[in-house]
């Protein structure tokens, strides 16, 4: 298991660098320096999707790829399910920004792909955390095997 973990945060490395900083960094700050010289004046006049998506791909995905590292899965868990929340309110405000285009919907190849980062964050923990998920189960399977208490009040042995 300890090599599934391994090869699980190498990918999980992978798309982060790519997507997250790469493409979710670099990308909406360029858009917002440059303006409308190197994307279309309406998303670059935008800058609030912008934001939305570099923040999103900051908490979202930048901090729980080095929470991974850190072992604090579960917190890295969290922060990345917010960013799948965030990618999907990018998404809603470029569908909305695109609604009368038909050409195109936006850079949805841009974003979309964490979606995968999240779900690999997601195995990660439940790997990482397979004994504890374990002896939940356990602690489940006990309590309801458990001897009922009588209705009669009497302790019979």
């Amino acid at each position: 298991m300890k090599v599934l973990s391994l090869i699980l945060k190498i990918i999980e490395t992978g798309i982060v660098c790519i997507w997250g900083v790469a493409v979710g960094i670099f990308f909406p700050v360029c858009i917002m320096a440059s303006g409308a010289e190197i994307v279309p004046a309406d998303i670059a006049a935008r800058t609030d999707i912008m934001v939305i998506w570099l923040v999103t791909s900051i908490i979202g995905y930048l901090l729980p790829a080095a929470l991974i590292f850190g072992k604090h899965y579960r917190t890295a868990a969290c922060l990345s399910v917010l960013g799948l929340v965030g990618v999907l309110v990018v998404n809603g405000m470029f569908d909305d920004l695109y609604r009368y285009t038909e050409e195109s919907t936006g850079p949805d190849g841009l974003y979309l792909p964490l979606i995968f980062a999240t779900l690999l964050v997601i195995f990660i923990l439940a790997v990482e955390e397979r004994a504890n998920i374990a002896k939940l189960f356990e602690t489940k399977q006990a309590e309801k095997e458990k001897k009922a208490p009588s209705i009669f009040g009497d302790d019979a042995k």
